[in-house]
Parts: structure tokens; C-alpha cells; sequence
């Protein structure tokens, strides 16, 4: 199954960096994409494979360092209000409608709880950093590559 990985996040913001780190464990094992933010590339990245995971920081709510799993009925039901501020939920959704068959068939999206995407750093918080070994577990139990 053709399967790509793909991380987002700035990597000079402190906690959103957290998707790109947990991408870095997958690279040399599994096509892997770095994006710094969320645009029409990710459909671009997305297009011609059987299976894509997304890698983010979010911000919900939950404790710091949380893995949420975004599951298809979450998305589907979440809209952005314009170009400018699409969400990774509405491009999925506008890859779907524009090529439908280009598209993966499976689509995971894995959230880890931010604390701060502010503060120019390379590091993540402590809370998020603890969280990277779980999300990637999840990843490579996901890829059948424990």
C-alpha cells in the first residue's frame, strides 16, 4: 500500500513544531513530507497514494501533550469560513471533490495538544516533547511497523 507521511508545523515556533519531529522518525522508512503550513500543498502531497497520515499540533483543549486522533466523522463536520484560513478538514474535503480518484482511500490524522506555538524556540514544552514517543508508536503501529 502506497502510504505517505506527512508532518506540519514551523519548526522555530516552539510546540508547533511537534508534527515535523514525529515525520523525522519515519524518514528513509516511509515517503515523508514536511509542509510549514496548511495550504493547497497538502492535497498536492496527498495525491496518488492508497494511504496518508497527517502529523499536526492542535489546539482543543485537552492537556498538553494529548494525541487526539481525528476520525472522518470529525472532519466532515468542521468548515473553515474562507481561503485564508482553510483547515486541514476542508482540504481533505476539496482534494475529495476535485480528484476524487487521486486521492488516498485512507486518510489518519493525529493531533498532538500544544502548549505554546509562540515562543521562538527549537525546543518543544516538556508536556509535548513526552508526547512524541506515543505518536509515533501509533504511527507505526498504524503502518505495521512495530
Amino acid at each position: 500500500m502506497k502510504t505517505v507521511v506527512i508532518g506540519i508545523g514551523n519548526p522555530n515556533f516552539k510546540d508547533d513544531g511537534v508534527g515535523l519531529r514525529i515525520v523525522d522518525e519515519f524518514e528513509n522508512k516511509i515517503h515523508t513530507v514536511k509542509l510549514l503550513n496548511i495550504s493547497f500543498e497538502l492535497i498536492d502531497s496527498m495525491l496518488g497514494y492508497d494511504r496518508a497520515i497527517i502529523v499536526d499540533g492542535v489546539k482543543t483543549g485537552k492537556e498538553p501533550g494529548s494525541i487526539i486522533e481525528f476520525t472522518p466523522d470529525y472532519w466532515e463536520r468542521v468548515y473553515a469560513s474562507g481561503t485564508h484560513s482553510l483547515s486541514i478538514f476542508e482540504l481533505i474535503r476539496i482534494g475529495y471533490s476535485l480528484y476524487p480518484e487521486e486521492m488516498p482511500k485512507e486518510i489518519k490524522i493525529i493531533g498532538v495538544e500544544v502548549e505554546d506555538v509562540e515562543t521562538l524556540s527549537r525546543e518543544c514544552s516538556p508536556s509535548v516533547e513526552a508526547a512524541i514517543p506515543e505518536a509515533i508508536s501509533k504511527i507505526k503501529e498504524y503502518l505495521g511497523l512495530n
